[in-house]
């Protein structure tokens, strides 16, 4: 595989303008984070991209043919990952791994093989028998990439995967995500957390629904949840009386920028993706 998705002029309208003339590529091979603020169109953005919604202007394709087929289903090589999860309730979570692949034509006895096994990669095989109602928010999040990692797609879009999760399952998932990059297939991660960002090829911001150039590396802090955001400020460094006295350091969040380019006067500043 190594095509690139492509967005082309996209603008998509609602009750007011989500998306505005957005141009970039996602690249096969690479893992591509797409920050910025609440409400600014990523989720809308990954939607267009993997054909779920049509745009009312502009583009986006894949191997030179276009995502949106006219139904609002995605197209066979497209798997996503929803930041709602969207796993069915009254299923196992082994079940809701199976049936992604039953969809894709795979036998039952095959299909549920390489659900466990896609649930072992995130290291829950053991919650296989569980129905979801049962599971906490982060090992459902583990079940949605389970699903959508183990179709082995071409396009894997992921919503904010590692919202609900600690330090260690989001390395974990981060070098997942990696693989499936590696493999060849367009991977682009909507995400808040600066960790994320870091651990990916390439950046691009958006806000108000445009992409957005920066001649200063970014915060990506502030992209984060406000409820996060403000226990993170709130909170003072705490020693409890056996704790070692040491010292306590706050460090600025590591920010893999989009590649970048020297402007005329010497600046730094992002690359626009014409420019790419």
């Amino acid at each position: 595989m190594s095509s690139d998705l492509r967005i082309s002029g996209v603008t998509y309208v609602l009750s007011r303008t989500l998306l505005d003339d957005i141009h970039l590529d996602f690249r096969a091979g690479e893992v591509t984070a797409l920050s910025g603020p609440s409400g600014s169109g990523k989720t809308t953005l990954l939607s267009v991209a993997g054909g779920l919604i049509e745009p009312t202007r502009g583009s986006a394709s894949y191997d030179g043919r276009p995502m949106w087929q006219g139904t609002g289903d995605p197209r066979p090589e497209v798997a996503f990952v929803l930041q709602v999860y969207g796993l069915v309730p009254i299923l196992s979570a082994r079940e809701n791994v199976s049936v992604a692949l039953r969809a894709r034509g795979v036998r039952p006895a095959e299909a549920d093989e390489r659900a466990e096994a896609a649930l072992a990669r995130f290291h829950i095989a053991d919650l296989g028998d569980r129905q979801v109602e049962e599971l906490s928010g982060g090992q459902m999040q583990r079940v949605a990439l389970a699903r959508g990692l183990c179709v082995g797609s071409e396009v894997l879009l992921a919503d904010e995967p590692t919202s609900e999760l600690d330090e260690g399952n989001r390395g974990l998932v981060l070098a997942e995500l990696r693989k499936e990059a590696e493999r060849g297939a367009v991977v682009v991660v909507a995400t808040h957390d600066p960790a994320v960002v870091e651990a990916c090829d390439r950046h691009y911001v958006i806000d108000e629904g445009r992409l957005t150039d920066h001649v200063a590396p970014v915060d990506a802090s502030q992209f984060a949840h406000p409820e996060r955001r403000l226990v993170e400020e709130a909170a003072p460094p705490h020693f409890g009386e056996d704790d070692e006295a040491e010292e306590v350091r706050v460090e600025e969040p590591a920010v893999r920028s989009a590649p970048r380019h020297r402007t005329p006067d010497g600046d730094t500043a992002f690359r626009r993706p014409s420019d790419a």
